[in-house]
């Protein structure tokens, strides 16, 4: 039997509760994608809570580099929209291929099934059986 490798896709979720956007951590289970970092508004201490700069902080030193951006629909639509222009600058310097956003503010789920939402989004984008 060979092993067979398994690309893991990071994925970093902000979220204004680091608890609800970790709660999707059992989305990943069986599949090559992983919750590798969870920003929020409410961590302690203050100064590791997101801002811009902790948000780019973050995804340069992240091994391996995230690929996928999760932004929660608590959020407000400047801070998303704030959050998805640091994740562009990030892919832009360091060329990371084959990204991908998710911004649940500007495109919910129309049942409120948020996770099936997310699922379902990643697969079709990285051909992945549901």
């Amino acid at each position: 039997m060979e092993n067979e490798t398994i690309e893991i896709i990071p994925v970093v979720a902000f979220g204004a509760d680091r608890n609800i956007a970790a709660s999707m951590d059992p989305l990943f289970v069986d599949t090559p994608f992983r919750l590798t970092a969870v920003p929020d508004l409410l961590q302690e201490p203050e100064s590791v809570r997101y801002t811009p700069q902790n948000l780019m902080t973050v995804l340069f030193n992240l091994h391996p580099r995230p690929r996928v951006f999760i932004t929660g629909p608590a959020l407000s639509q400047s801070m998303t929209a704030e959050a998805i222009d640091v994740w562009d600058a990030y892919v832009r310097v360091s060329k990371e291929e084959d990204t991908f956003v998710i911004n649940l503010r500007d495109d919910p789920p129309s049942d409120g099934d948020w996770k099936t939402h997310i699922r379902s989004k990643l697969s079709k984008k990285y051909q992945i059986a549901n």
